[in-house]
């Protein structure tokens, strides 16, 4: 599917020091903080020519220029759990990039490597261990990027309790993807393709739900609100009332949740995390 991204973003081999100075100095105090809790998770800086093909300075350099980006597009602040799935370990995957601290727990021992979080579809997911009810509002937006091969895979995120949904990326079934809020099942006109994509759930307001598949708006539906749910949401599964469901296949490149995303930030959004995910390899 061919996006035009409506923003600028460039990463790369730029020297961040002063003039006359050598080696890379941070921008960004919070690009700095996740990358120092990373090599904590780590036991040591993360060996990215090996990992990554990129410098290390190069990738301290690709951190602090998406936290630039994500401030510059007024993204950064509505984040509230940010998971690059930067280090290749499941313990550098489990830090959030917002509060620089293990969030995730693992099931079925998915696989952790450059590519992100790989699941195989068996059982296999992370819990954010959030309880939606007592740290966002209703207007709510999730997205998650996920490479998967095969058309009958599924896509899952969210969570729901007895009476409300969270639920995010519902369902995935050839190229028709469905999503459910508290006001029911929607599911999207048939797309071309969504074997790589980045895919976002938004609420900007109470009143709609939008799906975008890589920007692309394709689905709006009328909602009353992802209500706030007791039970922590899943990433590549869905928490049925504290039972796993439809565990997923494929690589997890990223997941974030955030509140109050517009249209043109979902935009903004989409080119940041491609410039990141493409300076990784991904």
């Amino acid at each position: 599917m061919a996006i035009s991204i409506a923003i600028s973003n460039s990463i790369g081999a730029r020297d961040n020091a002063p003039s006359g100075g050598g080696g890379f100095v941070w921008v960004n105090s919070e690009a700095e903080a996740y990358y120092n809790a990373v090599t904590v998770a780590n036991g040591g800086d993360v060996d990215t020519v090996a990992l990554y093909g990129q410098t290390l300075n190069d990738t301290k350099q690709a951190i602090d220029t998406r936290v630039t980006d994500l401030k510059s597009a007024l993204i950064f602040n509505k984040l509230v759990h940010d998971y690059p799935f930067f280090g290749g370990t499941s313990n550098t995957h489990a830090i959030c990039a917002i509060d620089y601290i293990p969030e995730l727990t693992y099931f079925g021992s998915p696989t952790h490597s450059s590519l992100g979080m790989v699941l195989n579809g068996a059982g296999q997911y992370a819990s954010m261990n959030n309880s939606i009810s007592n740290e966002v509002p209703s207007t709510t937006d999730w997205a998650i990027g996920i490479d998967l091969n095969s058309s009958t895979n599924k896509i899952m995120m969210g969570s729901r309790d007895a009476t409300n949904i969270g639920a995010v990326i519902r369902y995935r079934l050839s190229t028709l993807i469905g999503y459910a809020t508290n006001s029911g099942l929607t599911v999207s006109p048939a797309i071309s393709s969504i074997g790589d994509s980045f895919l976002v759930l938004s609420q900007a307001d109470e009143l709609t739900a939008r799906l975008y598949v890589d920007s692309l708006e394709i689905s709006t539906s009328t909602s009353n609100g992802l209500l706030p749910t007791t039970y922590p949401s899943f990433i590549g599964a869905w928490n049925n009332i504290g039972g796993v469901v439809e565990a997923c296949a494929g690589n997890v490149k990223f997941s974030f949740e955030s509140a109050g995303l517009s249209p043109l930030q979902v935009t903004a959004l989409e080119g940041i995390n491609n410039t990141f995910q493409t300076f990784l390899g991904r």
